[in-house]
Formats: C-alpha cells, sequence, structure tokens
C-alpha cells in the first residue's frame, strides 16, 4: 500500500468519510431532532418516550457493533458501509408512515443496524486504513460530518417541515445516503489488511486485540467513552427543546442548535491538525475541562447564558471526539481496528442512548433541564479523572 498518498486523493477520503457520517449520524441522530417539535404535537408524547426512540437506537447498536468491527476485518469496510446506507434509506422512507411509538422504535432499532455499519467506526477505520501521512487532520476533516450533519440536515428539515409538514420530510431525505453510496463506489477502493496486507507497515504500533484487552489504556478509554457519551448526546439531543424551554422561540432555537454544530465542526477540524503538534493526551484533557463548563452553564439554566453555553460545549466536544478517534488509532493501530473499534465503540453507544433518554427524563420528573446537566456535569468530571489513565501502549514484542 503506497504511504505517500498525494493531499488530494487524502482529501477525498476525508470528504467522502464526511458525506457518509453526515447522513448516517445527521439522519439518524443529531439533526433528526428538528423534527421532535412536530412528533410531540402529533402524537402527544412525553419527551421520555420520544427520546425513548434514541436509547434503543444506540443500545441496539451497540450490542452490534463488536460484530459488525468483525465483519468489516473480514469483508472490508466498503461493504459493510454500502448495506448501512441502503438500509437507512429504507428505513427513513418508512418513518413516514408511522402511527405509534411502538413503530417508531422498531425503526430506530433498524437504525441501530444502519448506523453500526455506516456510522463513526466504519469512517474511522476507512480513513485510517488509506491515510498515513497527516493521519489526524483527515480523521479531523472525516468526523467534522457528525456536525456538519446535525447542522445541514436539522436547517434542511426545518425548510421541509415548513413547506411540506414531517410525514413528506422523511420522504425527501431518504434519497440522500443513496447519494453517499455512488460516491462510495465510484471512488473508495477496498482495503482489507487481514487478508491482502498483512505486512503493510502502517506507520502506526499495531496492538493485538488480546493485548488491548489487557491494557488499563484500553478500559480507561472505554469507561471515558461510555461518561463523554452519555454527556453529549444528553445535551445534542434535547438543546433544541432546552432552548424553547427557555423561552426562545423554534426559529431562534434552530438557529442556536444549528451554530452549535457549526462551533463543533470548526473544533473537530481544528483539533485534528494540533494532534500533528500538541500531544494529543494533553488536548484531550483541555477539551474535557471546556465541555464540562459548558455543561455546568447549561446546568444553571438560564437564557443570559444559553450563548456561552452553547459555545464552549461545542469547543469542548468538537475537540474531544476528533481526539478519542484519534487516539485508539494511533494507540492500537488499523489491522484489528474491528474488533478493538468494537468494543469501545458499544461503551460510546450505551452511553449516549442513556444519556439522550435519562436527560430527557429527569427533566420530565423535575420540570426543566437543570438536573439532567448537573448529572452530565458529574459524569465529565469522572471522565477528566479517567483521562489520567489513558497512556501510551507498547506494542508486545511476539
Amino acid at each position: 500500500m503506497d504511504k505517500n498518498i498525494s493531499v488530494s486523493n487524502m482529501i477525498l477520503v476525508s470528504v467522502l468519510g464526511m458525506i457518509v457520517i453526515l447522513f448516517s449520524n445527521g439522519l439518524t441522530i443529531s439533526g433528526i431532532t428538528a423534527f421532535d417539535e412536530a412528533l410531540l404535537t402529533e402524537f402527544n408524547w412525553t419527551k421520555s418516550e420520544l427520546k425513548f426512540r434514541d436509547f434503543i437506537n444506540l443500545v441496539i447498536a451497540a450490542a452490534l457493533v463488536p460484530f459488525v468491527g468483525a465483519l468489516i476485518d473480514r469483508f472490508g469496510v466498503k461493504r459493510v458501509m454500502s448495506f448501512g446506507l441502503i438500509l437507512l434509506t429504507i428505513l427513513y422512507y418508512s418513518y413516514s408512515f408511522i402511527e405509534n411509538s411502538i413503530q417508531m422504535y422498531f425503526l430506530h432499532a433498524g437504525f441501530a443496524i444502519a448506523v453500526a455499519c455506516a456510522g463513526t467506526m466504519s469512517v474511522v477505520i476507512m480513513v485510517s486504513q488509506r491515510v498515513f501521512n497527516h493521519r489526524g487532520t483527515a480523521l479531523g476533516i472525516a468526523l467534522a460530518g457528525t456536525s456538519l450533519g446535525g447542522y445541514t440536515i436539522s436547517k434542511l428539515s426545518v425548510h421541509l417541515l415548513e413547506n411540506y409538514g414531517w410525514r413528506t420530510s422523511f420522504q425527501y431525505e431518504a434519497a440522500l445516503p443513496v447519494i453517499a453510496l455512488i460516491l462510495l463506489w465510484l471512488f473508495i477502493k477496498p482495503v482489507n489488511y487481514q487478508k491482502e496486507d498483512k505486512d503493510t507497515d502502517t506507520g502506526l504500533n499495531e496492538i493485538k486485540f488480546a493485548q488491548a484487552l489487557r491494557s488499563k489504556t484500553y478500559w480507561a478509554i472505554c469507561a471515558a467513552g461510555f461518561f463523554c457519551f452519555y454527556s453529549i448526546l444528553g445535551i445534542i439531543g434535547n438543546t433544541f427543546l432546552y432552548l424553547t424551554e427557555l423561552g426562545f422561540d423554534l426559529k431562534t432555537a434552530g438557529n442556536m442548535f444549528g451554530t452549535m454544530f457549526l462551533i463543533i465542526l470548526f473544533a473537530k477540524f481544528i483539533s485534528g491538525i494540533l494532534t500533528d503538534y500538541i500531544s494529543k493526551f494533553i488536548l484531550f484533557k483541555l477539551q474535557l475541562v471546556c465541555m464540562l463548563v459548558g455543561a455546568l452553564l447549561m446546568a444553571l439554566n438560564t437564557s443570559s447564558l444559553a450563548w456561552p453555553a452553547i459555545i464552549a460545549v461545542g469547543i469542548g466536544w468538537g475537540g474531544l471526539y476528533t481526539l478519542f478517534n484519534y487516539t485508539i488509532i494511533t494507540t492500537f493501530g488499523v489491522k484489528n481496528a474491528g474488533k478493538i473499534n468494537g468494543l469501545i465503540s458499544t461503551f460510546e453507544a450505551v452511553g449516549g442512548g442513556l444519556g439522550i433518554w435519562l436527560t430527557g427524563y429527569i427533566s420530565d420528573k423535575t420540570g426543566d433541564y437543570s438536573m439532567s446537566f448537573y448529572v452530565v456535569v458529574v459524569f465529565l468530571f469522572i471522565s477528566l479523572l479517567i483521562s489520567f489513565f489513558i497512556k501510551p501502549v507498547v506494542p508486545d514484542e511476539n
């Protein structure tokens, strides 16, 4: 495999990864929240009833990700991602016909399969297998897709809602994953280290799965992933409703929510560049502190602090998201990335699913989001303590 990939090809791979995440994440997790108000009005659900869909989505994805990782190691990431994108198109179109929460829950169970196959883990592996120089920058570009998805899909959804209603909006948006699928097959060539490139020098310390499981760093990343993803997805999944409850009108809340994703996008890209110059372990701690401050401002539940909170959370999480994935790849390598990343993604997905659901549930029980976000503050502080146990891993000699 050519380690001296051109800058243009590096950008091409990174941008394609960004597009895939833009649609898979934006349509199922972040961008779909633009429909929350319409669904609550249509079906008269509580917030916790609505957000339970995301819990189902992410927890089932958590159970599937290790198996998907093994499939990627065996069959290649391109085929697995393609299946996920096709499934997402079918399920999103079906969303327009739901009549009750049970039907919605079943569709989100299907989303779990789609996201497990065409989500962050798959994109990180796809990019890391093909980009050797400036890997941090490449991952920063690709992972910016989660934020770009939250911004563009939410904006598109609001526009479609105003003109066509939520059911027709889902039908139009169902075509989006097909775009990513076409681009994937046009520009991405298959790579499979397990079968074709066992002796390829990836420029990384390649850690075997068994050794990874024995390391403290691996389990520290798993634990930090659980608490961090609980926190950020709890925030992202409820920010739109949080802002409307603070008194902001629908349009203003939508603009603020979209701006948060632009800040996250910028932070992801910048942190990816900074990893080429500053210790990833130092950056990891700094981003955690920034996000913790933002969550604390949100917990104070005051409209005057909404903008500072959104800015701090956006900067903190944007950088942290890139650093999580960059740290995993540069610590453990790419040759066994499917299995290694799969278990970590399980912890992240379970934490994220609980975060979205329980943040809404606690708000239902307490009357506002204050206590929900204080829980987030505690979890982020725990993550900060855990981060001191995330250190380099030296490969076994054998």
